[in-house]
């Protein structure tokens, strides 16, 4: 096994072709009187994964393994990614499936189909909380209001 993502597996041998990944850093660009403009890190942006994936009548059923993609992604939940060597990716939605019919019979039997499934990274919500200021900051601040004088 290559990879899963859920509970669907994608074998190397049968018919992963390839991953692509991207990562984007966003910065904003502010510009400045007489010279060059300053840019700003802002924060990064969800990875996203493109699956590319071959089915051939040769080793699986190519409609039954499209259908399991289809159907995960209509659940419109977050699935785990994990690499067949453990590494965890972390959690992604199926975001878009491009199929493309390659081969077929007469009666319409499709014999190849070649597939891009396009991930994107979910990030789990964080919850709110109360940021508290430094100890420091704190005593400094109690030793200054026993020192002020009331008039």
């Amino acid at each position: 096994m290559y990879a899963q993502l859920g509970d669907i597996k994608f074998e190397l041998i049968t018919y992963f072709d390839g991953l692509d990944a991207s990562k984007k850093i966003d910065y904003a660009e502010h510009e400045t009187i007489e010279g060059k403009p300053k840019l700003q890190y802002i924060g990064e942006n969800l990875e996203e994964i493109t699956l590319k994936l071959s089915f051939h009548a040769d080793f699986c059923n190519p409609q039954e393994e499209l259908k399991k993609i289809k159907e995960a992604a209509s659940l419109y939940q977050p699935l785990p990614f994990v690499f067949g060597n453990g590494l965890y990716k972390g959690k992604y939605v199926i975001e878009e499936i491009k199929e493309n019919i390659l081969q077929s019979l007469d009666d319409a039997t499709i014999l190849a189909i070649e597939a891009e499934i396009r991930l994107r990274e979910w990030v789990e919500d964080k919850p709110l909380g109360v940021k508290k200021a430094p100890e420091k900051k704190i005593k400094r601040i109690k030793r200054i209001n026993r020192t002020k004088k009331k008039y």
